[in-house]
């Protein structure tokens, strides 16, 4: 008997059926493949509270300091943010909890002032370290997480340092970052004419130099201050050493010992770029714990 129109169809899907599912792997085998296959790690995500506005000369050749922070600190994956404090930009609490670490830049304002914007900054700064956020300061961004976790900030009685400056680890900053093996001197370029005069209670200093009593301090796992500028290269220096000097803020001695100390030394920014990363990204810790373990097998 021959069959009609609807078996014969029928029958063509069965076959059809039959060669897909002999030539289709397994799902065990998808999924072994699958495991086979590396994952790349998770990716932060990171933003920088940026404290002043980006000057011509930096808008033009780096497209913003924004940038320039970037260049320091990103990696592939990650995902950064920019927010303009001085603009009332600040993140809500919403958005800093998708956040992984904050960054806050220098300023020409002082961290000691009362600016809206400031205490604005103080009280957000205030919540983040309450979250447990981890949080790295540059310049005016190093004293104003001093000045929001209980310290003190000012003038300092040395006045101006502006070029490269050589700054020296203290015993903490070496056990800190033992995966580093931090040299004795880290030269990073500075121009500041405030600093941090007290700690907050409970931090350490982990850096001095010969003009700064607290060139960086940690405040537990997560809150790193650095006085000087590790994202910083000479010609930005030098763009705001001219304005400065063009508005009579600073003396032309001061600019050509700013020029000088660049024959001196250059800044160690691989090694800046390292204690950044590092902090900022919660390697430090991980590796030493990853170094207790396996002390604590070889025992």
């Amino acid at each position: 008997m021959g069959m009609g129109p609807l078996e014969n169809a029928a029958s063509a899907v069965e076959a059809a059926a039959a060669v897909e599912a002999a030539l289709l792997p397994s799902a065990a085998a998808v999924a072994a493949a699958a495991a086979a296959v590396p994952t790349a790690p998770s990716a932060g995500s990171y933003a920088v509270l940026q404290c002043g506005e980006d000057s011509e000369y930096v808008r033009k050749a780096y497209n913003g300091y924004f940038q320039v922070f970037r260049a320091l600190l990103e990696e592939d994956g990650e995902a950064w943010r920019v927010y303009r404090a001085p603009r009332g930009e600040l993140p809500t609490d919403a958005e800093a909890a998708g956040f992984d670490g904050f960054v806050i830049s220098g300023s020409c304002a002082d961290a000691h002032g009362d600016e809206p914007w400031i205490l604005a900054l103080v009280d957000l700064i205030r919540r983040l370290h309450a979250a447990g956020k981890r949080i790295l300061g540059v310049c005016f961004g190093h004293q104003i997480l001093c000045r929001a976790l209980g310290g003190r900030t000012g003038r300092s009685a040395k006045g101006w340092d502006i070029g490269v400056s050589c700054i020296h680890p203290t015993a903490a900053a070496a056990r800190l970052f033992a995966p580093l093996k931090l040299p004795v001197h880290m030269p990073v370029i500075e121009f500041h004419q405030d600093e941090v005069w007290e700690l907050p209670p409970s931090a350490e200093v982990l850096a001095r130099s010969d003009k700064t009593r607290v060139e960086m301090f940690r405040l537990g796992d997560r809150v790193m201050g650095v006085q000087g500028h590790p994202e910083y290269s000479k010609d930005i220096l030098m763009s705001i050493a001219d304005r400065l000097l063009q508005r009579d803020l600073i003396l032309d001695c001061q600019v050509d010992v700013a020029k000088a100390s660049f024959d001196v030394r250059q800044p160690d920014k691989e090694l800046w770029k390292k204690v950044c990363r590092g902090f900022l990204k919660g390697r430090l810790q991980s590796q030493q714990q990853q170094q207790l373990k396996q002390q604590a097998v070889a025992l």
